[in-house]
């Protein structure tokens, strides 16, 4: 407990107990779980829960973490029928506002970084009607 009322003295915010949980690894008795929850007063969570969009707790793989982007980039541009300037500003404020907070904790692997690539640039250079168009390169 001297921890949280050293953070306490040190940020000048107080920890909301009723809102706290604690997690556990594995390896962790369940005499020492007990232990530590009943010292802190909180509860333990066991179920996968999401903080901003990201899992709050993350393994050894970041891939499986950070996939869901390419998930809501797919989701937001499928079936939009745009001009090609319209096209422009989706794919624009569609990659710079989906993964900047995942970047900001993560970094990406090179398989999200294509694939996101590679559904902007489809989604960009194909026609509406699904007919392949040309990609150029710069």
């Amino acid at each position: 407990m001297k921890i949280l009322q050293d953070y306490e003295t040190a940020s000048g915010q107080k920890v909301n107990l009723g809102k706290c949980s604690v997690s556990f690894s594995p390896r962790v008795p369940g005499t020492l779980q007990r232990c530590i929850l009943m010292g802190l007063g909180m509860r333990e969570v066991n179920d996968q829960r999401k903080y901003l969009g990201l899992p709050s707790q993350v393994g050894r793989t970041k891939k499986e973490v950070v996939r869901y982007i390419s998930a809501k980039v797919d989701a937001r541009v499928k079936g939009k029928l745009l001009s090609q300037a319209g096209k422009e500003v989706m794919v624009k404020s569609v990659t710079s506002a989906i993964p900047n907070f995942v970047m900001s904790c993560f970094k990406l692997p090179m398989g999200i970084i294509d694939d996101l690539n590679s559904t902007m640039a489809e989604f960009f250079w194909l026609k509406g009607d699904g007919e392949g168009g040309i990609h150029w390169k710069a």
